[in-house]
């Protein structure tokens, strides 16, 4: 995943741990990589 978003293996394991949330375009890079919008991925604190 990381090297299909040009992000680094320890930025992934971050996302998805909520340890870091990804920049805008990063996150609209994922949502559009699984064919998902931003909010089905993603939800605000």
């Amino acid at each position: 995943m990381g090297k299909i978003l040009n992000v680094s293996r320890q930025t992934i394991n971050s996302i998805e741990n909520g340890k870091y949330d990804p920049s805008l375009p990063l996150a609209f890079k994922i949502a559009e990589h699984f064919n998902l919008k931003i909010e089905d991925i993603f939800v605000p604190n």
